[in-house]
């Protein structure tokens, strides 16, 4: 099963995917940082712990996008949430992974919000970038937490 893209007002991008693989791989996917890098950007100092900041770099067409955030939440194999600030756009978002068992597979939730609380800086980046990307790594996600 793809992505399934369940909103993407522009305050919110919501994603659900269903993973074949158990909550406590796809968890671990999410948290530990050597997994985090076979799917996402690689981050520094990832530890799943409320107040632990790290920074990752995203590319889009050569360009690079440094990103800062901060743990908001993080409860095992349910939830982990975190802020995310990037140069790119003035304000704060928040992005949640939201974890449910589905049998013997995990039901996937992504939402990055707080949308309407940002502008871009820059004209290479727009809310449709975020989009496809949050496809793309739903997608790798999936694929890498399959394959644990």
């Amino acid at each position: 099963m793809n992505a399934i893209e369940v909103s993407t007002k522009q305050d919110t991008i919501c994603k659900e995917i269903i993973i074949n693989a158990p909550v406590s791989k796809v968890w671990k996917a999410l948290t530990e940082q050597k997994q985090i890098e076979k799917w996402f950007m690689a981050p520094d100092n990832f530890i799943p712990e409320i107040g632990t900041t790290f920074h990752m770099t995203g590319t889009k067409d050569g360009e690079s996008f440094p990103h800062t955030c901060t743990i908001l939440e993080a409860i095992p194999e349910k939830k982990l949430s975190y802020t995310w600030n990037m140069s790119a756009i003035d304000g704060e978002t928040i992005v949640a992974w939201e974890l449910e068992e589905q049998g013997t597979a995990t039901k996937l939730t992504l939402t990055h919000s707080q949308w309407d609380k940002v502008k871009f800086n820059t004209p290479s980046l727009s809310h449709n970038d975020f989009i496809n990307g949050w496809n793309h790594f739903t997608n790798k996600l999936k694929e890498y937490s399959e394959t644990l």
